[in-house]
């Protein structure tokens, strides 16, 4: 199906994604959600914390209980996810 529709994505069980995320991926996205839930709190919801979870479950699966390093983030660093998410960037969606 998706040689017939380049572009789309076919949605898989996170858990089965999980398996293709590099460790680097993994290392960022848990440090941005950890950044976020303190600098952002309210933009954290179910969806993020269930994604965060199945991250460092993944590590966990990987590495047993070897640590996950962090990348430091600073509230200025999450200042473009902040005005995305606001919608300061006033994109329109073409249809």
């Amino acid at each position: 199906m998706a040689e017939k529709y380049p572009g789309v994505m076919i949605p898989v069980p996170l858990g089965l994604h999980m398996i293709s995320v590099e460790d680097r991926e993994i290392i960022e996205e848990v440090s941005r959600f950890e950044a976020r839930r303190e600098y952002y709190r309210w933009t954290v919801n179910e969806a993020t914390v269930a994604y965060y979870d199945a991250l460092v479950h993944e590590w966990k699966r990987r590495y047993g209980q070897k640590h996950l390093p962090r990348r430091s983030f600073t509230k200025a660093d999450l200042q473009e996810f902040y005005e995305e998410y606001m919608g300061a960037f006033d994109d329109e969606i073409k249809i």
